[in-house]
């Protein structure tokens, strides 16, 4: 249960992963106090059988604010690699859902969210010229709670499933960045030129406010 007397943490659905028993896939529901049911689902991967988690504590490792059918899409996705907790948890992190649950026939206009709950805008095709000719690309942008937009560059493999897996991003951009990298982005020919892009972006990005104060201060050879 949640430590917040406003909402109910109920798990609703697990799947054990690996040979110790002790892994498991986990599908949570969020119910605020006097509704009727559950509004909100969460997906997480746990070590510990008897761990609590809840969607809404920021230090939580879940994919958040999903449906039913999204909660229990990735959870079924997610259960079924090989076995292994921490590369279900990697895939937990890199899958985007898309809103519109049609197993063979995505709409490319429609949004994604992301583990962290957040809805994208309508994704932008893209085309890379040296991208295996079954793989769809596109480009998301999403505007985050504190303001700041990400831009990320998505892959779906429409024969397996209808999920996007993010292949590269980069956050907190100031909303004009985001548009320029989105455009720097569809403009891109191969996927290295992508690539380039997007950790020149991610180098350029401006110093953390947690960074350490003296960081600016430490010439070339670190004094």
């Amino acid at each position: 249960m949640s430590e917040d007397p406003r909402f109910e943490i109920l798990e609703v659905w697990r799947r054990p992963l690996g040979g110790d028993g002790e892994a498991a896939v986990r599908v949570l529901a969020r119910i605020e106090a006097g509704a009727y049911g559950p509004e909100e689902y969460a997906v997480g991967v746990s070590i510990d059988p008897d761990s609590v988690f809840d969607p809404v504590a920021e230090e939580t490792d879940v994919f958040s604010g999903l449906t039913f059918a999204e909660a229990h899409w990735v959870a079924a996705v997610i259960a079924s690699n090989e076995g292994q907790p921490e590369a279900a948890e990697d895939l937990l992190f890199d899958l985007r859902v898309p809103v519109d649950l049609e197993w063979r026939d995505i709409d490319l206009s429609s949004v994604v969210v992301e583990p962290g709950g957040v809805r994208s805008t309508p994704l932008v095709p893209w085309e890379p010229g040296d991208a295996p000719s079954a793989t769809r690309w596109a480009i998301a942008t999403y505007t985050l709670d504190c303001g700041h937009q990400a831009v990320e560059m998505l892959q779906q493999d429409p024969d397996s499933a209808p999920f996007w897996v993010e292949r590269g991003a980069v956050d907190h951009l100031a909303a004009r960045d985001a548009r320029s990298l989105a455009r720097l982005l569809l403009d891109a020919s191969t996927l290295e030129e992508a690539h380039q892009l997007i950790e020149s972006a991610q180098a350029n990005l401006a110093t953390h406010t947690d960074g350490h104060p003296d960081d600016e201060l430490e010439g070339p050879d670190g004094h």
